[in-house]
């Protein structure tokens, strides 16, 4: 079962939800070792396009840290909160690209632990903590309603019903958890800068032209969206929506 996890410490910028992740997906679906796919092998670059994204998490957690006293104590908590979360989300994938795909993927996941993370071409948002949080708050919406549209994709690699039942159970909990993440990142920009609604509609057209103008995506976590999966359309509209609610919020 999951449910909403404030514990009397925790801050509106930093919830997070508590589920198990042996609840979701038992250990008992994977395949055997040695096992070959039980999923079509033309859909695995693209759940571990999603897997690398959600590893690449700890890349920016890095990157950030670097910053050090630049970054705000009620952005560092956001930080930590976003960043568990983040680590439990690669578990997930790891665990659902084993069933699908086969008991003995070390080959492939070992590529995750080589990865480096280009974070230049993000450099102006990343030094500032407001353009910073404009964009977390566009990139966890983009992922909510990417892992909402992924649902019956997920659902079609299952070998059983059971399975199928488990993986739609994971995207669910992934779509639900970034979905807090962007709650937490208004929350988190309506504390440190209430007054400044006014300067989101530039800084997004920014994060939004940026992001549809890249044509590969660079180990960074935020803006993975260079794949046939997502389209300008979708980036202006998301874009739009997390402006009026940031507008009105920030005031």
């Amino acid at each position: 079962m999951s449910v909403p996890l404030k514990t009397a410490t925790a801050r509106a910028w930093a919830t997070r939800r508590s589920w198990d992740l042996d609840d979701v997906l038992p250990e008992s679906l994977l395949a055997p070792p040695g096992a070959g796919p039980v999923a079509s092998p033309e859909h695995e670059p693209r759940v571990f396009q999603d897997l690398v994204a959600e590893y690449d998490a700890r890349l920016l957690e890095a990157e950030l840290l670097t910053r050090g006293d630049r970054l705000s104590a009620p952005f560092r908590e956001f930080l930590s909160a976003w960043a568990a979360d983040e680590e439990k989300h690669t578990d997930a994938l790891g665990r659902l690209y084993r069933c699908a795909f086969g008991g003995d993927c070390e080959s492939r996941f070992s590529r995750l632990r080589a990865r480096r993370g280009d974070f230049a071409p993000l450099a102006s948002f990343l030094d500032d903590e407001f353009k910073l949080g404009v964009m977390l708050a566009y990139d966890e919406a983009m992922s909510t309603q990417g892992y909402g549209a992924d649902i019956p994709f997920y659902e079609s690699l299952g070998r059983s019903d059971a399975q199928s039942s488990a993986f739609v159970r994971v995207l669910r909990e992934l779509k639900n958890d970034e979905a807090t993440h962007y709650k937490n990142a208004v929350e988190l920009l309506a504390l440190r800068h209430r007054g400044r609604g006014g300067e989101v509609a530039p800084v997004m057209e920014e994060i939004v032209a940026h992001d549809a103008a890249q044509e590969e995506y660079r180990a960074t976590f935020l803006l993975d969206h260079a794949t046939n999966q997502f389209d300008a359309t979708m980036m202006g509209r998301v874009g739009r929506a997390v402006t009026r609610t940031l507008e009105r919020r920030l005031g």
